[in-house]
């Protein structure tokens, strides 16, 4: 039995430290699987190029977060506002490269910029706050970041995440409807099944932000401290990391055919039963 609120305390420091370091051997991954399919993978279609930027805009807004809840930014205070964190720019990414691994003949055009305009918005504000005075950095980082800016960051990550990969799910649920038994089938149906547990992940993701709002808005929550649903908030993050990279190792990298139907079940599912779900 606990003893009392120091074992407590103990309790959640160890699960902090855990989630932690559980950040950076997955953000390591992460970064491992983009850049493997960026530089080595052959053929370098769009697909692969998007799908591994992806992973990279993943795991910056990973690091993100676990520098902010670990209080990594009140030790590195010129790490704060650097402009690397595009977490709106995920959910539209991963659209596209749904788009690309259905029609190979797709490009990206200049019309298409308006999907990243929020990410753009959000970069902007960063540089706009990280070339300020160092003091009014602090004021800005204790205040208006942790108050609103950062809330409001979060919450736009949830809905156009979900939104998009609504998007790229009825996209998927076309192809599927359309496609014989071939490859392309495959293709589909292990998108679709991708695409479900990352907006399964995303949902669990936006439990934090009806926390945080709650206790902010009760006073209860302290600048830094983490809740037990934080934990499971950001264990949901890592998850949507950790699927999208085995995904990609099995189903885009340049693993034998026979590595990729040993797991078919775990990424494709049962492929004579989905097209109906």
């Amino acid at each position: 039995m606990l003893k009392g609120v120091g074992d407590l305390v103990l309790i959640r420091w160890y699960i902090e430290v855990f989630l932690f370091l559980l950040a950076g051997g997955v953000i390591t991954y992460g970064m491992i699987s983009a850049l493997g399919m960026w530089i080595m993978a052959r053929p370098r279609t769009l697909a692969m190029r998007l799908l591994a930027l992806c992973l990279i805009l993943l795991c910056s807004t990973i690091g993100h977060e676990a520098l902010l809840l670990g209080g990594g930014y009140d030790k590195f205070p010129s790490l704060r506002f650097l402009p690397v964190c595009l977490s709106l720019a995920v959910g539209p990414v991963f659209f596209h490269y749904v788009k690309a691994r259905l029609y190979p003949a797709f490009r990206l055009r200049r019309k298409d910029i308006k999907h990243f305009l929020p990410a753009i918005g959000q970069v902007s504000a960063y540089v706009a706050l990280w070339v300020q005075p160092v003091a009014l950095q602090d004021d800005l980082w204790n205040g208006f970041y942790r108050y609103y800016l950062h809330p409001i960051e979060n919450l736009l990550f949830v809905i156009t995440g979900l939104a998009y990969l609504y998007f790229a799910y009825r996209f998927v649920k076309h192809e599927i409807g359309v496609r014989h038994k071939d490859e392309g089938l495959l293709v589909a149906l292990r998108l679709k099944r991708t695409t479900k547990v990352l907006a399964l992940f995303l949902a669990f993701y936006a439990g934090y932000l009806i926390d945080d709002t709650v206790r902010r808005l009760l006073l209860l929550r302290a600048q830094t401290d983490m809740t037990w649903l934080s934990y499971l908030s950001f264990a949901a993050l890592l998850g949507m990391l950790v699927w999208l990279s085995l995904f990609a190792w099995l189903n885009e990298f340049w693993w034998p055919r026979r590595h990729r139907l040993s797991v078919r079940r775990l990424l494709g599912g049962s492929f004579s039963h989905e097209r109906d779900h």
